[in-house]
Order: C-alpha cells, then structure tokens, then sequence
C-alpha cells in the first residue's frame, strides 16, 4: 500500500511514519501543500493520503480538493486538530473518505487506513434476504449478476444467496446490478448512468453499490456506518449524510428533489424501487 504523508510538524510526520512502516506500508512525505501536489503527480499513484489540515501556505481542504478532482479512485484521510463540527464536514464535502482527530493512536490511524484501503479493494457483498438495521420494501427489480457464491458466505447463508442469484446469472464475469438508467459493475468499480460514467470516489462507490444491493429496503445510517467504514468506526454519523449528499449531487438530476436515494426520516436511507428517467 502507497501512502502520501502530507504534514508539516517533523515530529509527527515522524510518529505516523514509523507507525505505517511497521505495517509494512510505503510512505512518501510531504512538508508543503504544494510539495504533496507535486508529489501525487510525480510520484503517483498513491493508494490513499493523509492530509494534515493546518499547513503554512495552501490548507489540507485546499490540496484534499485538489487531488479528489485529479484522483477520484486515491484514498483521502483528513488530519485534523480540530474539533469544530463544521471543520470536518468541509473536508468530506470536499471529497475526503475519513478524518481522525489530532490527538491519535498508532492503533486508531492504522485502523482507519486499512478499513478504507478494504473498501477500495472490496469483496463483492453477499445479497441477503433480511438484515439487521434494515426494513423490507418488497420484492424489487435489481438485477444481480454472478458466477458463484463468494467464498465469504457462511454455510447458513449459502442456500439464500443462490436462491436470489439462481434466476439472474449470467455468462457475464464478475457481478454487475442494473437499475436503470443505472450499471454498477463491480469488477470495474464503477458507475454509469446511461451511456455516461458517474465517476465516484472509492467511499460513494461502496455506499451506492450498498444501497443498489438493497433496492427498495430502507438502511439505517448505523448500518450503513458498519458496512462502509467498518463495525468499529469511531465517528460521527454526519460522515454518512454529507456522502450521501455529495452522491445526489452527481447522481441526480435536481439532487435538492432526490429521484433515486431518498430519505427515511429518523432512520436512514433507501434506494428508491421502480424510479426511471
């Protein structure tokens, strides 16, 4: 795993290091926004960075956007000391994955990089028929495309899994779900939107395909919260609303009157059944 290490205080940027060496992680450092901007294009790619926040010249926001623009797929990690609740909203508005708040623990850094690098890499999931923190809207018309049950699947959920895929398999390889007018296709790690790819980070990309998996059943922001950034994520459940909002913003035609993703006050979120444009 490659990692871009943008801080500028020689004592930390020491520590986190160290730290991701030992678990055996490639690092490049930067001390400037502007040297890590350099760096992604000289140097790249990079797998996920870690940006500090408060730099001399251009902000961590700043080179966050940056990069999110010029690398949808690179995984981006804010680091902040700061509190204010605005201040990390910003950052995923901007396109961050994740934040970890100054002070920090080898353990919690390390963890945060690896649930996020597991979501980049992602296994295909397994369609279940019930699940907790989920409701069932009925029976829906997504098409899951797939060769085999995954190795993943535990004994118990086998039967289930081939009875959902037995009517939709297909000489395709890989998995794809198809909604129209959407195709996510999981081999690829991408999105479509009729002829036109949507192009997503690696966190929206995972949080679509959760929600196109369960077309028509309403999923709670907890679950949500366990299945993408991990069941020991240690956060706010904003970080769930400002991805969901940043999706409708490419997804939708008036994101402010949402077609596809709709909210379930007080609960969650849900991908609606049977919408077409």
């Amino acid at each position: 795993m490659r990692i871009l290490l943008l801080e500028d205080e020689e004592s930390i940027r020491g520590f986190v290091r160290i730290n991701l060496k030992r678990n055996e992680m490639e690092v490049t450092e930067a001390e400037t926004g502007e040297a890590a901007l350099a760096l992604a294009e000289t140097e790249g790619p990079f797998d996920i960075a870690l940006l500090d926040v408060m730099l001399p010249t251009i902000s961590g926001f700043e080179v966050c956007e940056q990069l999110r623009k010029q690398y949808p797929g690179m995984g981006i990690i804010m680091l902040t000391a700061k509190s204010q609740e605005e201040d990390k909203i910003y950052g995923l508005e901007l396109g961050a994955d994740d934040y970890v708040q100054k002070p920090f623990s080898p353990g919690e850094l390390i963890a945060r990089i690896k649930s996020l690098y597991r979501r980049m890499k992602s296994e295909p999931a397994v369609p279940v028929p019930s699940e907790a923190g989920m409701t069932n809207g009925g029976g829906g018309n997504t098409s899951v495309e797939q060769n085999e049950t995954p190795a993943h699947v535990h004994a118990s959920d086998a039967a289930a899994f081939t009875a959902i895929t037995a009517t939709t398999a297909s000489t395709s390889v890989g998995l794809e779900i198809r909604i129209p007018p959407f195709v996510l296709s999981v081999p690829e790690r991408k999105l479509w939107k009729e002829d036109r790819e949507i192009i997503l980070t690696p966190t929206e990309w995972t949080l679509v395909r959760l929600l196109m998996e369960r077309e028509g059943a309403s999923v709670s922001r907890d679950h949500i919260l366990s299945e993408v950034w991990g069941r020991y994520y240690v956060g706010d459940l904003k970080v769930v609303d400002v991805n969901i909002r940043r999706i409708r913003q490419k997804i939708e035609t008036n994101p402010s009157e949402p077609s596809f993703i709709e909210t379930v006050w007080g609960f969650g979120y849900r991908w609606k059944r049977g919408v077409r444009q």
